[in-house]
């Protein structure tokens, strides 16, 4: 499928493949298509992933936008899965990889794709993500950059803070869930299919760093996402549900053990370590014992299956053309709960 343009218009824009991720999410599928069907962009197509849903998704779509191609999966093999069968499929230079839950500016793509034609070392890029529901502000999952810390621990710029054109820049980040060079994705090795949700485009953005690439983030493209809708019990709540908390906590470690050198990974596991130990007395004394065994839950995965990640590791430790020393220029030095938690043990 194409739109928006001649056959000589679209000739001089390189074919980008638009992969949007379903679950049992039907309720979002016309906002989110119609608003892709109106992108300013003259070559493009779009591919629905559906991840084994049961409410009737895949045949809305064959009913109303038969110009969408459809992969049907038989179960839900989750974000990283889900998102590697479309980019499989996938026939363009560059591959944008989108949940169901957003509704895209009509302007949102042109300008991923002049940053990365215009600057080669840039392989991957990422939108603005401003709040589907107040959008005079960010959006409190994605919003203006990601990066991580040295220990593994995320930091997103502008959560939930109104735009004024604060973070109107372009600059290199870490993480990048938006598009990226087809190529260079699979030569990096693509997902981690193993982490299932939850720092799979961190662990991509390191692998691409590592490699010798940058990612950017590109504030003239901008996204509406309704929020962790599908990870959270509602939105705005403060952590994801039980379940995909024992992912994120599992999948920030097999990334630090698998990107780092050696030296540097030992710290930021034994920082780790202390953050999961009192993050998870924390759980216990307040109550909230769910998310305390979530963490232990986490930590024995690694140790059970720590010869499988250390295979994982030597495969990523042979694409290294640099240094820790380089990469970790585009990390922030500390983001994580320590000081948070000692905090709420000091109110009460």
């Amino acid at each position: 499928m194409t739109a928006n343009g001649s056959g000589s218009d679209r000739g001089k824009y390189p074919l980008v493949s638009i992969v949007v991720l379903s679950y049992n999410g039907k309720h979002h599928l016309k906002t989110c298509l119609d608003s892709l069907l109106r992108t300013k962009y003259p070559n493009f197509e779009i591919i629905l992933v559906d991840n084994g849903s049961t409410d009737g998704s895949v045949e809305f779509v064959q009913q109303n936008y038969p110009m969408v191609k459809i992969v049907r999966l038989s179960k839900n093999i989750y974000a990283t899965g889900g998102f590697m069968a479309g980019a499989i499929v996938a026939r363009g230079r560059y591959v944008a990889l989108l949940n169901n839950d957003i509704e895209v500016d009509e302007n949102w793509l042109m300008p991923l794709i002049e940053v990365l034609e215009r600057m080669p070392w840039v392989v991957a890029a990422d939108a603005k993500y401003r709040n589907f529901y107040d959008r005079t502000r960010f959006d409190d999952v994605a919003a203006a950059g990601r990066w991580i810390d040295y220990f593994g621990n995320n930091y997103t710029r502008g959560i939930r803070e109104i735009d004024y054109g604060q973070y109107d820049k372009l600059v290199y980040e870490f993480g990048v869930s938006t598009i990226f060079r087809r190529d260079i994705f699979f030569k990096v090795g693509g997902f981690d299919t193993s982490f299932l949700f939850g720092y799979e485009d961190i662990d991509l953005g390191w692998r691409l760093y590592l490699t010798g690439y940058k990612v950017v983030y590109v504030p003239q493209s901008i996204i509406y996402h309704k929020g962790g809708g599908s990870s959270r019990e509602k939105e705005g709540a403060p952590r994801a549900k039980p379940e995909f908390y024992y992912l994120i906590k599992r999948n920030r470690l097999i990334m630090l053990i698998k990107n780092y050198e050696v030296h540097n990974m030992l710290i930021a596991l034994f920082v780790t370590a202390i953050e999961y130990i009192l993050a998870a007395m924390y759980f216990f004394l307040t109550k909230q014992k769910v998310y305390g065994v979530q963490i232990i839950r986490a930590l024995i995965y690694v140790l059970k299956n720590l010869k499988k990640i250390m295979r994982k590791r030597a495969l990523v430790q042979s694409l290294r053309v640099r240094k820790d020393r380089e990469i970790r220029r585009y990390m922030v030095p500390y983001s994580g709960d320590i000081w948070k938690i000692l905090r709420n043990f000091s109110r009460d």
